[in-house]
C-alpha cells in the first residue's frame, strides 16, 4: 500500500485522494464483485470527492481489513473460484456490511437486495442499488431451457428486483433504459454508463497509426457467452490470413471452470502462437495497454442481455483510439455507428472476425483517419467525471439528506423508525 498526497494505491486498485474535507458520513459499498472492480471504484471516487468516507467490502486479494487512507476502509473476503462459491460468500458480505456504521449502503449486486431492504427498514438509512446488468434478461438465459421457461424466469427475476428495489432509496443504472425501469417504480434513478475515469485514462491521446493495427486486444471476460471460443478461432484464422498480427487477451476468468474450458480450447486449436495471454490488468493500467494496440475486440454472443448492453471496453477502446471489431448486436452496432469506428460481424463467426481485422489493416490509412476522428469526439463525450459523477453525487446527497442529520449506525436486531430527524 502506498499513500501520498495525490493517490491512494494498494496492490489491486487506486483512488485519487480526496481534496475536500470530510462531511463525517460513511458510504458502505458491499459487493460480491472482485476487488478492484472498475465501476465500484468509479462510484467510490465520486462520493469520496463529495466529502463522504467510503468502506469497500469485496472479494479477492489478501483477506482482511485495512485502512489505506483516513477516509477509506477496505474489507477483503476470500476470492471465489466459481459462481457457486461467489453466491456462498453473500452471507459473509452481508455480515461485514452490517458491522459498518453506514449512512448509506451502495450495493452492487442483485443478490443483496433482500438484505439491503432489511438494513434500510431496521436503521432508517437509505440504500442505493447499483444496476450493472439487465438482470432479468441476464439470469433468465444463463441456463438452457425452452423459451417459455426462460420467459417465466425473466418475469420472476424482474418481479423480485422490482419488489425489493422499489422499497429502497434509489437506483444508479448503467443505461437510461435501465434507469427508466426504476423510475417507473417511483424510485429516484440516474443513468451512469461505464464511461472511463479520467484518473485511469489520463495519459495523453496517441494517434492511431498503421503499425498499431497489427496488435489486436481483448480485455473482457473469457467465457463462452463472451466469445472465448470465438477468440481462439479467430486467432487460428489470423494465423493463416495474416500471421504478422498478434492477438492479446487479458486473462479474465470468472471461475476456474471458465479458465479450464478456455485452456482446453487453446489446446485443441494447437496453441496458436499469435495468441498471447496477459496477466490481469489493474483498472489504472488498462490505458497503457490499449495505447500499444490498434484494434479492440468484443465477442459477445447473442444470449441474455447482449442485445441491450454496451460493455465498458467499448468506451475504453473508443477514447483510446482503437478500431472496434464487435459482434453485430443492436446496442453494439448503435455504439460503433455513433461513437467509434470499426466493423460489426456475426457473433459466432471467427472467420468473419478475422476477415474484418484484415480488412481494416488493408485499408489502414482510412481506418486510422476514421478512428482518430471518432476518438476525439469520444474523449469529449464519454467522460465519467463530466457526465456520470455529478449525477451520482447529487443522488447520494439527496438520499443521505432525506435520512436526517443523525450519523449512521450498525444494523441492529430490532427495528428503528425511519423518521430519525
Amino acid at each position: 500500500m502506498i499513500v501520498d498526497a495525490d493517490m491512494i494505491t494498494t496492490a489491486h486498485w487506486r483512488l485519487r485522494a480526496p481534496a475536500v474535507a470530510t462531511v463525517n458520513r460513511t458510504v458502505c459499498v458491499p459487493t460480491v464483485h472482485p476487488v478492484g472492480d472498475r465501476r465500484v471504484l468509479r462510484c467510490a471516487q465520486a462520493v469520496l470527492d463529495d466529502g463522504f468516507d467510503v468502506h469497500l467490502i469485496w472479494l479477492g486479494g489478501e483477506p482482511g481489513e485495512s485502512r489505506p487512507h483516513p477516509r477509506v476502509r477496505e474489507t477483503r473476503l476470500p476470492e471465489p473460484t466459481s459462481a457457486r462459491q461467489r453466491l456462498r460468500l453473500v452471507p459473509a458480505v452481508v455480515r461485514a456490511a452490517e458491522r459498518v456504521p453506514a449512512d448509506l449502503w451502495h450495493i452492487h449486486d442483485y443478490y443483496l437486495l433482500p438484505h439491503a431492504r432489511r438494513w434500510s427498514r431496521r436503521t432508517g438509512r437509505p440504500v442505493l442499488y447499483d444496476v450493472h446488468e439487465y438482470y432479468p434478461e441476464y439470469y433468465s438465459q444463463r441456463f438452457t431451457a425452452p423459451s417459455f421457461v426462460q420467459d417465466a424466469g425473466r418475469r420472476l427475476v424482474a418481479g423480485v428486483e422490482q419488489y425489493y428495489a422499489g422499497r429502497l432509496g434509489g437506483a444508479n443504472a448503467v443505461s437510461e433504459q435501465l434507469a427508466d425501469r426504476f423510475r417507473a417504480l417511483g424510485l429516484p434513478a440516474v443513468a451512469t454508463p461505464n464511461y472511463p475515469s479520467v484518473d485511469a485514462f489520463a495519459r495523453p491521446p496517441r494517434p492511431l497509426t498503421p503499425d498499431l493495427l497489427r496488435r489486436v486486444v481483448h480485455t473482457g471476460s473469457l467465457t463462452t457467452d463472451y466469445g472465448a471460443d470465438v477468440l481462439v478461432g479467430l486467432a487460428v484464422e489470423l494465423r493463416r490470413l495474416a500471421p504478422e498480427v498478434e492477438v492479446l487477451a487479458v486473462s479474465r476468468f470468472p471461475s476456474e471452470a471458465a479458465r479450464r474450458r478456455f485452456g482446453e480450447a487453446v489446446e485443441r486449436a494447437g496453441r496458436p502462437a499469435n495468441l498471447r495471454m496477459l496477466d490481469p490488468v489493474p483498472a489504472h493500467e488498462v490505458a497503457d495497454l490499449l495505447a500499444t494496440c490498434g484494434i479492440g475486440l468484443s465477442l459477445m454472443q447473442d444470449v441474455g442481455e447482449a442485445r441491450l448492453s454496451v460493455n465498458s471496453k467499448f468506451y475504453e477502446y473508443a477514447i483510446m483510439g482503437l478500431a472496434v471489431v464487435t459482434s453485430d448486436l443492436p446496442a453494439a452496432r448503435h455504439f460503433v455507428e455513433r461513437s467509434a469506428a470499426g466493423r460489426c460481424v456475426p457473433p459466432a463467426r471467427p472467420d468473419r472476425f478475422a476477415r474484418a481485422i484484415t480488412d481494416l489493416i488493408a485499408d489502414a490509412e482510412a481506418t486510422c483517419e476514421a478512428v482518430n476522428r471518432a476518438a476525439a469526439r469520444a474523449r469529449d463525450e464519454l467522460s465519467w467525471e463530466r457526465t456520470c459523477a455529478p449525477r451520482l453525487r447529487a443522488l447520494v446527497r439527496d438520499l443521505v439528506g432525506r435520512a436526517g442529520g443523525v450519523p449512521g449506525q450498525v444494523v441492529g436486531s430490532t427495528s428503528v423508525t425511519a423518521n430519525r430527524s
